[in-house]
């Protein structure tokens, strides 16, 4: 059967369920749909607006007998080409956008749609907030944070979407539906899929069993790792229907299709203050943040909640008027009371005398003033790519390390970049 006659017999499979305005083939908009926020580009065959769960399960179904690949969209701000197919995209955007809070507004129940942003502003009221915290949190949506592991610039691996994911309910290749929060749900499932659940359990024990094993995927996700699959359900859960939904998470919908997520919220601190810190040197700079790593309040929370660090190339990409050559971290403190985050700004302060800055501290708990410093951090990537050579492209790709090795690395990366060009 060739390619072309597949793709026909799915359309003609897919158009008893899906309204024909919803499928689009037609070369303008397959071509406008093959691109996300990165710069490669794949055009799909078929562009699908999904409407709902039983219909993407239908559709999984089809192209499951049509043995035909698909990809699945959110928003599309992708950076590294998640988000394009040269075979099957299926959009789950709009009519994606409903959610429930729970009472105590401790969990949030949310479908693939709604852009992180809103999520924020559903949950302000309660005091809470959503805690993965990607640069694009104004435009990515649910799904995309969590089949991506998106966690940003305030999130770091306390809080990203496989430690506050509650449950899932998602659709399989086959167009299987189970919902991991749901008892009934997980009953039928082990019924119907006695072998998948066995081969879950079995992978589980044989990672468990070895201990050296099991030693390097902690080591490994203490900090942030989103390269391959997660591996890390295999020795934080038990049960294999909470090792099956933090499996999703990371996989980038290669392993099923997240249709609705069930996410612990956040406390959000009502007084925060921020600081831009200058430094000369690179190394004295991530000196500072591990300093600061380590402070904690009497009841040993962290007092830092927030420290980006923006290189020279960072800081000319914004014009940065303080100086040439610089490195800044932009630190962020928060508290429940004025009187608890005058005393974290005065911790700060004075570990920060071991080091030797450009500019004197100052932290601000304006508004105003502390929004426009992470405008400029959620903007850094497009403005450092606006400085690159006509004709070139910009590539990004997270580096980590362990706060210990921070120092040393970052400056050994910078001196690497720099010898590269």
């Amino acid at each position: 059967m060739s390619v072309t006659k597949k793709y026909i017999d799915f359309l003609r499979d897919i158009s008893t369920f899906i309204p024909q305005e919803r499928i689009y083939t037609d070369e303008l908009r397959r071509l406008a749909w093959g691109t996300d926020a990165g710069f490669y580009r794949l055009i799909p065959q078929v562009v699908i607006r999904s409407d709902n769960e039983k219909e993407v399960s239908e559709l999984l179904k089809c192209a499951n007998k049509h043995l035909l690949p698909v990809t699945f969209r959110a928003a599309g701000t992708s950076l590294s080409g998640q988000a394009i197919s040269d075979s099957i995209l299926v959009v789950a955007g709009k009519h994606w956008e409903k959610y429930t809070v729970s009472p105590d507004a401790t969990q949030i129940t949310l479908q693939p749609g709604i852009i992180g942003q809103r999520v924020n502003e559903i949950l302000k009221p309660y005091g809470r907030k959503f805690s993965p915290d990607p640069a694009s949190v104004k435009s990515a949506m649910v799904g995309g944070i969590v089949m991506n592991n998106a966690s940003g610039m305030n999130c770091g691996t306390h809080a990203n979407s496989d430690k506050v994911l509650h449950s899932a309910r998602m659709v399989f290749a086959d167009g299987t539906i189970l919902n991991t929060g749901d008892a009934e749900s997980r009953r039928n499932f082990t019924l119907q899929k006695p072998e998948f659940i066995r081969q879950i359990e079995s992978m589980r024990d044989l990672v468990r069993n070895d201990h050296q094993l099991a030693e390097r995927i902690r080591y490994k996700y203490s900090i942030k790792n989103v390269t391959g699959l997660n591996l890390l359900p295999f020795i934080t859960f038990d049960d294999p229907f909470d090792i099956i939904a933090h499996l999703l998470v990371g996989s980038e919908g290669t392993l099923a299709f997240l249709s609705e997520v069930t996410m612990q919220t956040e406390y959000d601190y009502p007084f925060k203050a921020s600081a831009m810190l200058y430094f000369d040197d690179i190394k004295e700079a991530c000196r500072a943040v591990v300093a600061m790593k380590k402070l904690t309040t009497e009841n040993g929370e962290t007092v830092v909640k927030g420290a980006e660090l923006l290189d020279c190339k960072s800081l000319a990409s914004v014009n940065d008027p303080t100086g040439y050559g610089l490195t800044a971290v932009l630190t962020e403190t928060k508290a429940s009371t004025a009187k608890e985050l005058a005393g974290n700004i005065q911790v700060v302060e004075e570990a920060l005398k071991n080091f030797k800055t450009h500019t004197p501290v100052h932290f601000t708990d304006e508004e105003s003033e502390y929004a426009a410093y992470w405008a400029i951090r959620a903007g850094i990537f497009p403005s450092v790519g606006g400085t690159r050579k006509p004709g070139t492209t910009c590539l990004i790709e997270d580096v980590a390390f362990h706060i210990e090795d921070l120092p040393e690395a970052t400056a050994e990366l910078q001196q690497l970049l720099a010898h590269h060009g």
